[in-house]
């Protein structure tokens, strides 16, 4: 049913019909409505029929849609000039060739006429124009969702192997951690091709998502690594783009965790109030990274582009480096 509103065929006589029923009673002469008020607003039709298509098949996909105002508009007193014409040979040499009982003759004054053209002639033009604006925003929707969903593959799939080769690991150990360790995977990757779908997702749930995430990266880490997550605030009711901030701590493990030396550390911070406030920490890379202006990678610019499209005025990106260390602050308004 949608579909058949929307379609051309459908719209297009609906307008006529209308048209033809509002101008039969402009021009009708009594309080009764009558045939002859039916034909002449018909014949009346004529001449708007051909402004209207002419401004929609030539003069707007021409000239309008190309950015040629000057032409366009140029051209609209010409197109006036030729409506007027049909209308007078509409009444003047069509309408005397047809056999009928009636006599009649335009008895409108061209102030008039010109008046009802332009109406029609702008009436049309904005129609067309809001139709492919909004033609327009629904292409640019689905190329926001298509370049939104490519961004959310890209999340690395490193730490699927590693988190395997631990498991691997703990298996051939025997370790009584396996079956929990083999839930938080599971968990993670559900929420990852299943959960994510929506423009927004409870922040308590990418929270979650980030701390198995965590635990995962833990198991082939030493004991005594330092890996540490506060969170502060309430975290009911808040949402947050998915997999926002999972690219950040990704990239912190990568980079802060390239060593088992006592200096390696992670240190991640996540602040709700009025706003949401992510901060995170680690040693920096190994110089030959930091010299190719490659840390960060991806992932990084993963996260810039979607707080371009998802956050354009609501967010603020700050990354800082020292000799030692990398560290991130995001802010989410």
């Amino acid at each position: 049913m949608v579909k058949l509103i929307n379609s051309k065929w459908f719209q297009h006589p609906v307008f006529w019909m209308l048209s033809i029923y509002v101008l039969a009673n402009y021009f009708s002469i009594s309080s009764i409505f009558k045939f002859i008020d039916i034909l002449y607003a018909l014949l009346f039709h004529v001449p708007l029929f051909f402004l209207v298509y002419v401004n929609l098949r030539v003069l707007i996909p021409r000239f309008l849609d190309r950015g040629k105002y000057l032409l366009y508009f140029l051209s609209i007193p010409l197109l006036l000039l030729a409506t007027y014409v049909i209308h007078e040979l509409t009444f003047e040499v069509m309408f005397p060739l047809i056999d009928s009982d009636y006599y009649m003759v335009s008895f409108t004054e061209w102030q008039v006429l010109l008046s009802i053209f332009l109406i029609y002639l702008i009436l049309t033009t904005l129609i067309k124009l809001s139709k492919s604006w909004y033609t327009l925003q629904q292409v640019e929707k689905e190329k926001l969702s298509l370049e939104l969903n490519s961004l959310k593959t890209q999340i690395n799939p490193h730490f699927l192997f590693n988190s395997l080769n631990s498991i691997y690991s703990q298996a051939l150990a025997k370790s009584d951690q396996t079956s929990e360790t083999v839930l938080e995977l599971s968990n993670l990757l559900r929420y990852m091709l299943y959960e994510v779908e929506e423009d927004k997702v409870p922040l308590e749930k990418e929270v979650e998502m980030l701390e198995n995430y965590i635990e995962l990266q833990k198991l082939r880490l030493e004991a005594g690594s330092k890996v540490g997550f506060a969170l502060e605030g309430e975290l009911n009711g808040v949402q947050i783009a998915p997999l926002l901030l999972f690219p950040l701590v990704e990239n912190a493990f990568k980079h802060g965790m390239k060593d088992d030396s006592e200096q390696a550390f992670i240190d991640i911070r996540l602040k709700v109030d009025t706003v949401i406030s992510f901060s995170i920490r680690n040693k920096l890379g190994q110089i030959d990274d930091i010299e190719k202006g490659k840390y960060g990678g991806i992932g990084l610019e993963n996260v810039k582009r979607r707080l371009e499209l998802i956050y354009p005025n609501g967010h603020q990106m700050e990354i800082l480096k020292t000799e030692t260390e990398f560290q991130v602050n995001l802010t989410l308004v």
